[in-house]
């Protein structure tokens, strides 16, 4: 769920319960201390961060109680990079396997694509429950901002990097090994390299890394299984799949960008 408004407590709680548990799985250790996600989602926002999306995960334990859950922040006070909206995008559950992580984001208007930054250019934050404060989220929005003028560079450095047809197409190529390891060539090119809006129309880096980052995690190619039928891929749900097809993807962007 994507919003041009910050999400209200009732919003996050309806698509992702998890947020507001109170009590870890009792399948977990002992040793693990629970801290509540809503408690990280107030210092956010006391910082300037608002959540503006929000995704959970199902889980084996406690039904929506213990689901990993993704939100994404944005702060009014830092400014746009062209169409797009700098963002910290946070990640947790409480079956006692994940700790807080934090990593940067982009979120581009004109087709509201969600980005993730790659760790090479912006390392995601683990926080334990164990240790948490505020200086943990103080410390992750000033690293935030602070990388601003780096990805406002590394963005109009794809804008001006120019793509022919042969280099889109080996692109493309590459991205789809970001969602399938074999590379799954039996998806058309021309249909993936086909943009959805006027806007993103062009030979830029910049459109094309958008073009296919929309379809790698939105789904609807359609491609053959090793019997011979078709099938159409379905939108990346998977929070942790998500992550790391987006954070492969900006990694062969900057390859090219360079």
């Amino acid at each position: 769920m994507s919003k041009n408004e910050p999400l209200s407590e009732k919003e996050m709680m309806d698509i992702a319960p998890s947020i507001f548990t109170t009590e870890s799985c009792t399948k977990v250790s002992e040793k693990y201390s629970f801290i509540p996600t809503i408690r990280v989602v107030e210092d956010l926002k006391n910082s300037g961060w608002l959540p503006y999306d929000v995704s959970q995960a199902k889980s084996k334990y406690g039904g929506g109680l213990y689901g990993k859950h993704m939100l994404r922040f944005r702060n009014e006070d830092i400014g746009m990079i062209d169409d797009t909206l700098p963002e910290i995008i946070l990640t947790n559950s409480h079956d006692g396997r994940n700790s807080f992580r934090l990593h940067a984001g982009l979120f581009r208007l004109v087709c509201a694509n969600g980005l993730i930054i790659a760790d090479a250019t912006f390392d995601k934050i683990k926080i334990k429950h164990q240790w948490y404060t505020m200086k943990d989220v103080t410390k992750a929005t000033e690293a935030m901002t602070k990388k601003i003028p780096e990805l406002t560079s590394n963005i109009n450095r794809f804008k001006t990097t120019i793509l022919d047809e042969k280099s889109k197409k080996r692109f493309a190529r590459l991205a789809l090994k970001t969602r399938w390891s074999n590379g799954n060539d039996s998806i058309n090119m021309e249909n993936l390299l086909r943009p959805m809006r006027i806007a993103d129309e062009g030979n830029q880096l910049w459109k094309v890394y958008n073009v296919v980052q929309e379809k790698l995690i939105g789904g609807g190619m359609i491609y053959n299984l090793p019997n011979g039928r078709q099938q159409t891929a379905r939108a990346l749900t998977n929070i942790d799949k998500r992550i790391d097809v987006n954070k492969k993807l900006w990694s062969l962007t900057e390859e090219y960008g360079n």
